[in-house]
């Protein structure tokens, strides 16, 4: 087995974690380092682009393990060194006991959809929790014409229009009150972030269609903003498509997504 690591930049708390982990691991297995990893290691590094192993386990938040997705096809495991960390399966009161269990192969590997994003028919992103369409300017309200294959749905005055994905639908969705989808739905969430109409829901789009957005009027410039990371400023003039991506994100996971969902967003909850 031939593991990588990729941490948080510029935590030297966990590199240290991830000597913990290096300690329980086999050792006939090989184990390669991201450049973050190596600074505090002092062990030869990858490119996180051309990383190559059986699994990569990150150490820090939601942030590390999206930076990885998005840059390396490998399947990760997560552990938590933040707050929430939904995509971080492991929390860090819990390595020693997950890691053994990698280590027995009590594990699965799981795929998940993504998004990409296309802006006047060019492809310029693929996002594995989410793409926000925001307004640039703060306390100016922007309207969206929301379409579904070609089909006009409504029109929207809002902050700004998130489309997730299932694994997104437990992010920055879920805090606009969208729903929360099985990773194993195979849809797209479109919520609204501080709409005008109050009513109005959040709706769930199948796989095979494609999502349209326009901005309406003048002086309705928004910027694109990828898995909460990358910015592009967009204009009236842009065409904004988002569609299911082929490629997949995948993670390691050592337990039940319905278990997870209810230890750490709905917390406090006893049968």
């Amino acid at each position: 087995m031939k593991v990588g690591f990729v941490i948080k930049k510029d935590c030297k708390r966990c590199a240290l974690v991830v000597r913990k982990i290096e300690e329980m691991l086999p050792s006939d297995w090989v184990t390669v380092y991201d450049e973050e990893t190596a600074k505090f290691l002092d062990v030869r590094h990858d490119p996180l682009e051309k990383m190559t192993a059986d699994i990569i386990i990150t150490v820090g938040g939601d942030g590390t393990v999206l930076r990885t997705i998005n840059k390396c096809d490998v399947p990760v495991l997560g552990v938590n060194m933040g707050k929430l960390g939904f995509l971080s399966e492991v929390e860090i009161g819990e390595v020693e006991k997950s890691i053994y269990k990698l280590v027995r192969g009590e594990y699965r590997i799981e795929e998940s959809e993504r998004i990409k994003v296309i802006v006047n028919g060019e492809e310029i992103q693929h996002c594995t929790n989410e793409v926000v369409i925001h307004t640039n300017r703060v306390s100016k309200i922007r309207k969206f014409g929301l379409y579904v294959n070609s089909t006009f749905i409504d029109n929207i005055a809002a902050d700004g229009v998130i489309v997730a994905t299932p694994i997104g639908s437990t992010s920055y969705a879920y805090s606009t009150g969208g729903p929360i989808l099985s990773p194993k739905i195979n849809a797209m969430v479109v919520s609204y972030i501080a709409p005008f109409n109050v009513k109005i829901r959040p709706l769930v789009v199948s796989e095979d269609e494609e999502i349209t957005i326009n901005l309406r009027g003048k002086n309705q410039d928004c910027i694109l903003i990828f898995d909460g990371h990358t910015e592009y400023p967009v204009s009236p003039d842009d065409d904004i498509r988002v569609r299911v991506s082929e490629k997949k994100a995948r993670f390691v996971t050592l337990g039940s997504f319905y278990e997870r969902m209810r230890r750490k967003l709905l917390r406090n909850v006893v049968n």
